[in-house]
Protein backbone atom coordinates (compact mmCIF):
# COMPACT_ATOMS: atom_id res chain seq x y z
CA UNK A 1 0.00 0.00 0.00
CA UNK A 2 2.76 2.17 0.97
CA UNK A 3 4.84 1.16 -2.16
CA UNK A 4 2.01 2.33 -4.20
CA UNK A 5 1.58 5.71 -2.98
CA UNK A 6 4.90 6.16 -3.60
CA UNK A 7 4.65 5.48 -6.68
CA UNK A 8 1.23 7.78 -7.31
CA UNK A 9 3.58 10.79 -5.91
CA UNK A 10 6.54 10.08 -8.32
CA UNK A 11 3.73 10.06 -10.87
CA UNK A 12 2.68 13.59 -10.03
CA UNK A 13 5.51 15.11 -9.69
CA UNK A 14 6.76 13.96 -13.03
CA UNK A 15 3.40 15.43 -14.09
CA UNK A 16 4.65 18.88 -12.64
CA UNK A 17 7.71 18.84 -14.03
CA UNK A 18 6.49 18.48 -17.45
CA UNK A 19 4.07 21.14 -16.98
CA UNK A 20 6.14 23.38 -15.70
CA UNK A 21 8.79 23.20 -18.92
CA UNK A 22 6.10 23.06 -21.24
CA UNK A 23 5.00 26.56 -19.57
CA UNK A 24 8.26 27.99 -20.07
CA UNK A 25 8.34 26.47 -24.13
CA UNK A 26 5.40 28.77 -24.51
CA UNK A 27 6.20 31.69 -22.59
CA UNK A 28 9.71 31.76 -24.65
CA UNK A 29 7.59 31.44 -27.35
CA UNK A 30 5.14 34.41 -26.76
CA UNK A 31 8.10 36.68 -26.08
CA UNK A 32 9.41 36.30 -29.58
CA UNK A 33 5.96 36.23 -31.40
CA UNK A 34 5.56 40.09 -29.90
CA UNK A 35 4.42 42.13 -32.93
CA UNK A 36 7.16 45.04 -33.63
CA UNK A 37 5.85 48.92 -34.10
CA UNK A 38 7.26 50.58 -36.84
CA UNK A 39 9.42 53.85 -35.56
CA UNK A 40 6.87 56.75 -35.43
CA UNK A 41 7.03 58.81 -39.17
CA UNK A 42 8.56 62.39 -38.74
CA UNK A 43 5.73 65.50 -37.97
CA UNK A 44 6.09 67.74 -41.48
CA UNK A 45 4.63 71.13 -41.03
CA UNK A 46 1.85 72.18 -42.64
CA UNK A 47 2.58 73.99 -46.42
CA UNK A 48 1.11 77.79 -45.84
CA UNK A 49 -1.86 78.15 -47.91
CA UNK A 50 -1.43 79.69 -51.93
CA UNK A 51 -2.87 82.72 -51.53
CA UNK A 52 -6.15 82.59 -54.08
CA UNK A 53 -5.85 85.29 -57.04
CA UNK A 54 -7.78 88.48 -56.92
CA UNK A 55 -11.31 88.57 -57.84
CA UNK A 56 -11.45 90.24 -61.00
CA UNK A 57 -12.60 94.01 -61.57
CA UNK A 58 -13.88 94.43 -64.67
CA UNK A 59 -12.84 92.80 -68.44
CA UNK A 60 -9.39 91.26 -69.21
CA UNK A 61 -9.25 94.00 -72.17
CA UNK A 62 -9.97 97.18 -69.32
CA UNK A 63 -7.26 95.45 -66.79
CA UNK A 64 -4.59 94.77 -68.87
CA UNK A 65 -4.89 98.71 -70.17
CA UNK A 66 -4.67 99.25 -66.47
CA UNK A 67 -1.76 97.04 -66.01
CA UNK A 68 0.10 98.49 -68.73
CA UNK A 69 -0.42 102.01 -67.95
CA UNK A 70 1.22 101.39 -64.45
CA UNK A 71 3.84 99.73 -65.46
CA UNK A 72 4.75 102.56 -68.02
CA UNK A 73 5.28 104.77 -64.90
CA UNK A 74 7.52 102.17 -63.12
CA UNK A 75 4.39 101.08 -60.69
CA UNK A 76 4.88 97.37 -60.67
CA UNK A 77 3.31 97.12 -57.21
CA UNK A 78 -0.01 98.30 -58.31
CA UNK A 79 0.15 96.26 -61.79
CA UNK A 80 0.30 92.97 -60.13
CA UNK A 81 -3.02 92.31 -59.31
CA UNK A 82 -4.24 94.20 -62.17
CA UNK A 83 -2.44 91.25 -64.17
CA UNK A 84 -2.96 88.79 -62.44
CA UNK A 85 -6.63 89.15 -62.22
CA UNK A 86 -6.21 89.43 -66.54
CA UNK A 87 -4.86 86.16 -65.88
CA UNK A 88 -7.73 84.96 -64.12
CA UNK A 89 -10.31 85.57 -67.00
CA UNK A 90 -7.54 84.51 -69.52
CA UNK A 91 -5.28 81.94 -68.06
CA UNK A 92 -3.37 81.97 -71.90
CA UNK A 93 -3.10 85.71 -71.78
CA UNK A 94 0.68 85.71 -73.35
CA UNK A 95 1.18 89.53 -72.56
CA UNK A 96 0.20 89.75 -69.50
CA UNK A 97 1.61 86.63 -67.98
CA UNK A 98 4.72 87.76 -69.57
CA UNK A 99 4.80 91.28 -68.28
CA UNK A 100 4.04 89.67 -64.53
CA UNK A 101 7.15 87.81 -65.00
CA UNK A 102 9.08 91.11 -65.91
CA UNK A 103 7.88 92.62 -62.24
CA UNK A 104 10.28 90.15 -60.05
CA UNK A 105 12.59 89.35 -62.43
CA UNK A 106 16.53 89.53 -62.28
CA UNK A 107 16.66 91.93 -65.64
CA UNK A 108 20.38 90.63 -65.80
CA UNK A 109 19.31 86.93 -65.55
CA UNK A 110 16.59 87.27 -68.06
CA UNK A 111 18.53 88.96 -70.82
CA UNK A 112 22.25 88.21 -70.48
CA UNK A 113 25.00 90.05 -69.01
CA UNK A 114 26.57 91.14 -72.44
CA UNK A 115 25.20 93.80 -73.80
CA UNK A 116 26.40 97.10 -76.07
CA UNK A 117 25.49 100.99 -75.73
CA UNK A 118 22.64 102.86 -78.06
CA UNK A 119 22.22 106.40 -77.83
CA UNK A 120 17.89 107.44 -77.64
CA UNK A 121 17.04 109.15 -80.61
CA UNK A 122 13.59 111.46 -81.06
CA UNK A 123 10.55 109.59 -80.99
CA UNK A 124 12.74 106.42 -79.38
CA UNK A 125 10.41 104.50 -76.69
CA UNK A 126 11.52 101.22 -74.52
CA UNK A 127 8.38 99.89 -76.70
CA UNK A 128 9.89 100.70 -79.85
CA UNK A 129 13.54 99.94 -78.66
CA UNK A 130 12.30 96.53 -77.33
CA UNK A 131 10.48 95.33 -80.68
CA UNK A 132 13.25 96.44 -82.38
CA UNK A 133 16.32 94.49 -81.05
CA UNK A 134 14.60 91.97 -78.45
CA UNK A 135 12.03 91.17 -80.81
CA UNK A 136 9.04 92.18 -78.29
CA UNK A 137 7.53 95.50 -77.37
CA UNK A 138 6.18 94.07 -74.33
CA UNK A 139 9.65 93.70 -72.76
CA UNK A 140 10.04 97.48 -72.12
CA UNK A 141 9.75 97.07 -68.49
CA UNK A 142 12.38 94.49 -68.01
CA UNK A 143 14.86 96.85 -70.24
CA UNK A 144 13.98 99.60 -68.02
CA UNK A 145 15.09 97.81 -65.42
CA UNK A 146 18.05 96.74 -67.05
CA UNK A 147 19.06 100.13 -67.43
CA UNK A 148 17.89 101.07 -63.52
CA UNK A 149 15.92 103.25 -64.90
CA UNK A 150 12.06 103.27 -62.70
CA UNK A 151 9.63 105.09 -64.88
CA UNK A 152 9.73 103.53 -68.73
CA UNK A 153 7.58 106.23 -69.84
CA UNK A 154 10.54 108.44 -69.09
CA UNK A 155 12.68 108.10 -72.05
CA UNK A 156 15.02 111.45 -73.21
CA UNK A 157 16.39 111.52 -76.82
CA UNK A 158 20.14 111.75 -76.54
CA UNK A 159 19.83 109.60 -73.49
CA UNK A 160 22.37 106.26 -73.21
CA UNK A 161 21.19 103.37 -72.38
CA UNK A 162 22.42 99.66 -73.03
CA UNK A 163 21.29 96.76 -74.95
CA UNK A 164 21.22 92.91 -74.03
CA UNK A 165 23.11 91.14 -76.32
CA UNK A 166 25.61 91.56 -79.26
CA UNK A 167 25.53 94.92 -80.97
CA UNK A 168 24.48 95.04 -84.84
CA UNK A 169 27.06 94.72 -87.34
CA UNK A 170 27.50 98.63 -88.54
CA UNK A 171 25.43 99.51 -92.00
CA UNK A 172 27.38 99.87 -94.70
CA UNK A 173 27.78 102.83 -96.58
CA UNK A 174 26.88 103.60 -99.94
CA UNK A 175 27.22 105.75 -102.41
CA UNK A 176 25.16 109.06 -102.12
CA UNK A 177 21.80 108.54 -103.94
CA UNK A 178 20.33 110.24 -106.48
CA UNK A 179 17.81 112.44 -106.40
CA UNK A 180 14.40 110.51 -106.74
CA UNK A 181 12.70 111.07 -109.49
CA UNK A 182 9.20 112.93 -109.57
CA UNK A 183 7.66 110.00 -110.55
CA UNK A 184 8.78 107.48 -107.83
CA UNK A 185 8.13 110.09 -105.73
CA UNK A 186 4.77 110.13 -106.06
CA UNK A 187 4.09 106.75 -106.01
CA UNK A 188 5.82 106.45 -102.78
CA UNK A 189 3.29 109.20 -101.35
CA UNK A 190 0.72 106.91 -102.89
CA UNK A 191 2.00 103.90 -100.45
CA UNK A 192 2.08 106.50 -97.84
CA UNK A 193 -1.42 107.49 -98.37
CA UNK A 194 -2.53 104.48 -98.44
CA UNK A 195 -0.74 103.47 -95.28
CA UNK A 196 -2.53 106.19 -93.47
CA UNK A 197 -6.39 104.88 -95.12
CA UNK A 198 -5.35 101.24 -93.58
CA UNK A 199 -4.62 102.46 -89.87
CA UNK A 200 -0.69 102.01 -90.16
CA UNK A 201 0.26 105.73 -89.21
CA UNK A 202 3.97 104.31 -88.21
CA UNK A 203 4.61 103.77 -91.49
CA UNK A 204 2.76 106.07 -93.34
CA UNK A 205 4.88 108.89 -91.35
CA UNK A 206 8.61 106.52 -91.88
CA UNK A 207 7.63 107.17 -95.91
CA UNK A 208 6.54 110.53 -95.27
CA UNK A 209 9.18 111.80 -93.71
CA UNK A 210 11.68 110.50 -96.27
CA UNK A 211 9.81 112.03 -99.14
CA UNK A 212 9.99 115.56 -96.82
CA UNK A 213 13.65 115.36 -96.59
CA UNK A 214 14.56 114.69 -100.14
CA UNK A 215 12.18 116.60 -101.76
CA UNK A 216 11.79 119.69 -98.95
CA UNK A 217 8.69 122.00 -98.15
CA UNK A 218 5.56 120.29 -100.08
CA UNK A 219 1.92 121.28 -99.15
CA UNK A 220 0.59 117.92 -99.73
CA UNK A 221 3.10 115.69 -98.22
CA UNK A 222 3.32 118.21 -95.18
CA UNK A 223 -0.53 118.44 -94.78
CA UNK A 224 -0.69 114.23 -94.73
CA UNK A 225 2.78 114.26 -92.84
CA UNK A 226 1.28 116.38 -89.72
CA UNK A 227 -1.84 114.57 -90.41
CA UNK A 228 -0.55 111.48 -89.20
CA UNK A 229 1.29 112.50 -86.19
CA UNK A 230 -1.77 113.57 -84.99
CA UNK A 231 -3.51 110.34 -86.02
CA UNK A 232 -1.04 108.31 -84.40
CA UNK A 233 -0.45 110.18 -81.14
CA UNK A 234 -4.52 110.07 -80.75
CA UNK A 235 -3.88 105.94 -81.64
CA UNK A 236 -1.45 105.53 -78.80
CA UNK A 237 -3.41 107.54 -76.08
CA UNK A 238 -6.75 105.26 -76.78
CA UNK A 239 -4.58 102.19 -76.18
CA UNK A 240 -3.49 103.91 -72.84
CA UNK A 241 0.47 104.51 -74.12
CA UNK A 242 0.24 108.96 -73.42
CA UNK A 243 3.78 109.10 -72.94
CA UNK A 244 4.54 107.56 -76.22
CA UNK A 245 1.86 109.64 -77.83
CA UNK A 246 3.30 112.55 -76.46
CA UNK A 247 6.73 111.63 -77.94
CA UNK A 248 5.11 111.44 -81.51
CA UNK A 249 3.56 114.87 -80.61
CA UNK A 250 7.03 116.02 -79.77
CA UNK A 251 8.64 114.60 -83.12
CA UNK A 252 6.11 115.99 -85.31
CA UNK A 253 6.45 119.19 -83.81
CA UNK A 254 10.50 119.31 -84.02
CA UNK A 255 9.84 119.46 -88.23
CA UNK A 256 6.85 121.63 -87.73
CA UNK A 257 7.01 124.22 -84.40
CA UNK A 258 4.71 126.43 -85.67
CA UNK A 259 1.70 124.13 -86.30
CA UNK A 260 -1.13 125.15 -84.41
CA UNK A 261 -2.96 121.52 -84.27
CA UNK A 262 0.28 119.62 -83.01
CA UNK A 263 0.74 121.97 -80.36
CA UNK A 264 -2.77 122.10 -78.95
CA UNK A 265 -3.08 118.49 -79.01
CA UNK A 266 0.19 118.20 -77.27
CA UNK A 267 -0.94 120.69 -74.26
CA UNK A 268 -4.25 118.51 -74.22
CA UNK A 269 -2.15 115.12 -73.99
CA UNK A 270 0.18 116.44 -71.02
CA UNK A 271 -3.26 117.41 -69.33
CA UNK A 272 -4.07 113.69 -70.17
CA UNK A 273 -0.75 112.35 -69.01
CA UNK A 274 -0.99 114.33 -65.34
CA UNK A 275 -4.78 113.82 -65.27
CA UNK A 276 -4.23 109.82 -65.71
CA UNK A 277 -1.22 109.96 -63.12
CA UNK A 278 -4.33 111.57 -60.67
CA UNK A 279 -6.42 108.72 -61.07
CA UNK A 280 -3.49 105.78 -60.34
CA UNK A 281 -2.98 107.94 -57.38
CA UNK A 282 -6.73 107.99 -56.00
CA UNK A 283 -6.88 104.63 -57.11
CA UNK A 284 -4.08 103.78 -54.58
CA UNK A 285 -5.69 106.19 -52.06
CA UNK A 286 -8.65 103.71 -52.60
CA UNK A 287 -7.21 100.52 -52.01
CA UNK A 288 -6.16 101.76 -48.94
CA UNK A 289 -9.74 102.38 -47.76
CA UNK A 290 -9.01 106.21 -47.76
CA UNK A 291 -12.54 107.54 -49.24
CA UNK A 292 -11.80 111.28 -48.67
CA UNK A 293 -8.49 111.39 -50.43
CA UNK A 294 -9.72 109.12 -53.23
CA UNK A 295 -12.11 111.49 -53.74
CA UNK A 296 -9.85 114.62 -53.64
CA UNK A 297 -7.53 112.64 -56.30
CA UNK A 298 -9.95 111.56 -58.25
CA UNK A 299 -11.76 115.43 -58.46
CA UNK A 300 -8.16 116.47 -59.63
CA UNK A 301 -7.97 113.87 -62.38
CA UNK A 302 -11.07 115.38 -63.65
CA UNK A 303 -10.16 118.62 -63.67
CA UNK A 304 -6.72 118.17 -65.48
CA UNK A 305 -8.26 115.56 -68.49
CA UNK A 306 -12.18 116.41 -68.05
CA UNK A 307 -13.21 113.39 -69.98
CA UNK A 308 -11.53 110.85 -68.02
CA UNK A 309 -14.13 108.07 -68.19
CA UNK A 310 -12.55 105.91 -65.26
CA UNK A 311 -12.41 109.03 -63.04
CA UNK A 312 -16.23 109.91 -63.67
CA UNK A 313 -17.67 106.42 -62.44
CA UNK A 314 -15.46 105.74 -59.72
CA UNK A 315 -16.08 109.90 -58.60
CA UNK A 316 -19.85 109.53 -58.67
CA UNK A 317 -19.61 105.98 -56.95
CA UNK A 318 -17.57 107.16 -54.13
CA UNK A 319 -19.39 110.49 -53.74
CA UNK A 320 -22.75 108.24 -52.82
CA UNK A 321 -20.70 106.44 -50.05
CA UNK A 322 -19.44 109.72 -48.59
CA UNK A 323 -22.85 111.25 -48.37
CA UNK A 324 -24.18 108.43 -46.70
CA UNK A 325 -21.52 108.05 -44.49
CA UNK A 326 -21.15 111.65 -43.26
CA UNK A 327 -25.35 111.51 -42.83
CA UNK A 328 -25.04 108.50 -40.63
CA UNK A 329 -22.09 110.36 -38.51
CA UNK A 330 -24.17 113.68 -38.18
CA UNK A 331 -27.11 111.82 -36.98
CA UNK A 332 -24.98 109.76 -34.58
CA UNK A 333 -23.20 112.97 -33.33
CA UNK A 334 -26.87 114.44 -32.74
CA UNK A 335 -28.02 111.69 -30.71
CA UNK A 336 -24.91 112.29 -28.59
CA UNK A 337 -25.95 115.84 -28.29
CA UNK A 338 -22.79 117.08 -30.08
CA UNK A 339 -24.72 119.59 -32.29
CA UNK A 340 -20.93 121.09 -33.25
CA UNK A 341 -19.81 117.93 -34.47
CA UNK A 342 -23.35 116.79 -36.19
CA UNK A 343 -23.58 119.95 -37.98
CA UNK A 344 -19.72 120.01 -39.67
CA UNK A 345 -20.52 116.48 -41.28
CA UNK A 346 -23.84 118.17 -42.67
CA UNK A 347 -22.23 121.11 -44.34
CA UNK A 348 -19.93 117.77 -45.87
CA UNK A 349 -23.49 116.24 -46.84
CA UNK A 350 -24.64 119.78 -48.56
CA UNK A 351 -21.78 120.45 -49.93
CA UNK A 352 -21.51 117.23 -52.39
CA UNK A 353 -25.27 116.84 -52.22
CA UNK A 354 -27.03 120.84 -52.47
CA UNK A 355 -30.43 119.24 -52.69
CA UNK A 356 -29.81 116.53 -49.75
CA UNK A 357 -33.56 117.29 -48.18
CA UNK A 358 -32.60 115.66 -45.11
CA UNK A 359 -29.63 117.36 -44.17
CA UNK A 360 -30.87 120.48 -44.81
CA UNK A 361 -33.94 119.90 -42.43
CA UNK A 362 -31.49 118.56 -39.42
CA UNK A 363 -29.21 121.01 -40.04
CA UNK A 364 -31.97 123.61 -39.78
CA UNK A 365 -33.30 121.68 -36.52
CA UNK A 366 -29.64 121.69 -34.93
CA UNK A 367 -29.36 125.74 -35.20
CA UNK A 368 -32.46 126.26 -33.69
CA UNK A 369 -31.24 124.13 -30.77
CA UNK A 370 -28.35 125.74 -30.37
CA UNK A 371 -30.13 129.60 -30.80
CA UNK A 372 -32.79 128.39 -28.33
CA UNK A 373 -29.58 127.23 -25.81
CA UNK A 374 -27.92 130.63 -26.51
CA UNK A 375 -30.98 132.05 -25.56
CA UNK A 376 -31.11 130.46 -22.46
CA UNK A 377 -27.71 131.17 -21.53
CA UNK A 378 -27.93 135.14 -21.61
CA UNK A 379 -31.45 134.94 -19.28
Amino acid sequence: MKAMSDDSQRARMDALHHFGVILVIATLAGCAALPSFPEPAPIVPPTEPTPAPPVPQGTAPELFKKGLAALQQGDGLSARPLLQQVLVLEPNHRQAGGLLSQIDADPVQMLGKEKFPYKVQPGDTFSLIAKRFLGDPFKFFILAKYNNLTAPDHLEAGTTIYIPGKKPPPVKLTAPEQPTPPEASSLRLSEAKSLYTNGRFADAINVLEQIHSERGANAEVDDLLITSYSAYAKKLAEANQPGEAIKVLSRGLSSYPSNERLKKQLEAMEGHRTGEQAYQEANRWLNEGDLEKAYSAYGKALRLAPEHAGAKVAMAKIKLQLVEGYYTNAVRARRRQNYVEALSYLDKVIEMEPNHELARANREEIKAILSREQSGKRK
